[in-house]
């Protein structure tokens, strides 16, 4: 049967409708990604500009209009600036699951595992990059991966991600990390020859100091002198500049140790056990609290450790060979302090 003349020109119409129809759909999609790129440049221009608000914002609706690495580049730069370190983990692992979203994936997990390890979860971080393989490809991944070892106490298997660090802005922080790790495992030899390296080097204050002490461990106080005296001098404005000045002055000076202190003998470094009346994260508060107390007694130390890819201040005093009598001790200066106090391990330290 041949269609009549109204038969075919209908049909025309409606070929022709289709065509406008899905051209048109195809100019919206096209239109929708530009926009989502456009939202996308908004935001880091916003961000750049320290008005974080609005970028967060602007990544928020690229990534509800946007397409694969498009979408997942705006989710992940999103999380970034997000508030909650909650939320922003969520969303590193929506990127981790999302096959689409290409190398953002990954950048995803490195930075989940530092959200893990800020908060304290170590083995969640270093499970988080050992899946995802990152150590091998990333220097940033590795030190963390390193570091999250260390903090686990699992020593011997942060020196494989951090060997793997060989040049670049990550190199000095790597060697720190290993020379913690030496240490952690009993191998204080090695951790003084990589602390002596840094600070030939001179190029990190906390690893300069530790060679100092390796040197003051092994019974060399002139060397050490030198060194804690240099150290203060080139850098100032560092917390090792007011720990060297009082090693200097301890040294110099000498005074009768006072009641209480007479029993600290010196303890074979990693043995032993001290007493400590405050730890702070602000150095000036910590120096406020060791100058109050060092008008009773003057052999109050503040000693600093990393903790959280971080310097951690703790106000202490002597050292002991037991728990009791550093709790006797303890007692003792906590009456006529009215401060209270506490009994810490002396930790593994060249």
């Amino acid at each position: 049967m041949i269609p009549s003349p109204a038969t075919r020109s209908s049909a025309r119409r409606n070929t022709w409708l289709l065509v406008m129809v899905a051209c048109a759909a195809l100019a919206a999609d096209a239109a929708a990604r530009e926009d989502a790129g456009d939202l996308i440049r908004r935001a880091r221009r916003e961000a750049a500009n320290g008005r974080y608000a609005e970028a967060e914002s602007s990544y928020a609706r690229a990534a509800r209009i946007a397409r694969g690495e498009e979408r997942a580049e705006a989710l992940f730069s999103q999380a970034g600036l997000m508030r909650s370190a909650r939320d922003a983990a969520a969303t590193y692992e929506r990127l981790m699951g999302d096959g689409r979203a290409g190398e953002w994936s990954q950048l995803a997990a490195l930075e989940l595992a530092k959200i893990h390890y800020a908060m304290g979860r170590y083995e969640a971080a270093r499970e988080t990059l050992r899946v995802a393989r990152l150590s091998g490809s990333s220097d940033e991944a590795a030190l963390f991966e390193g570091m999250s070892d260390v903090m686990a106490g699992d020593f011997d298997a942060a020196i494989a991600p951090l060997e793997r660090i060989r040049r670049g802005r990550h190199r000095t922080w790597a060697m720190v990390t290993r020379a913690e790790a030496e240490a952690g495992a009993g191998r204080n030899a090695a951790a003084c020859d990589i602390y002596e390296s840094l600070a030939r080097a001179r190029v990190n204050p906390a690893a300069w100091y530790r060679y100092a002490e390796c040197l003051e461990a092994e019974g060399d106080m002139a060397r050490a002198r030198e060194e804690y005296a240099e150290l203060a001098e080139e850098y100032p404005q560092t917390p090792e500049a007011i720990r060297c000045a009082g090693k200097l002055s301890a040294q110099v000076e000498t005074p009768p140790p006072p009641r209480g202190e007479e029993q600290a003998a010196v303890i074979p470094p990693g043995k032993g056990y001290t007493i400590q009346f405050g730890s702070f994260t602000d150095r000036a508060n910590a120096i406020r609290l060791s100058s109050r107390i060092k008008e009773t007694f003057p052999g109050v130390r503040i000693d600093s450790e990393l903790v959280n890819y971080r310097e951690v201040f703790r106000v202490r005093i002597g050292y002991y060979a037991s728990r009791e009598e550093a709790d006797a001790a303890g007692r003792d200066m906590a009456q006529r302090l009215d401060e209270r106090y506490t009994i810490m391990p002396v930790r593994p330290n060249p």
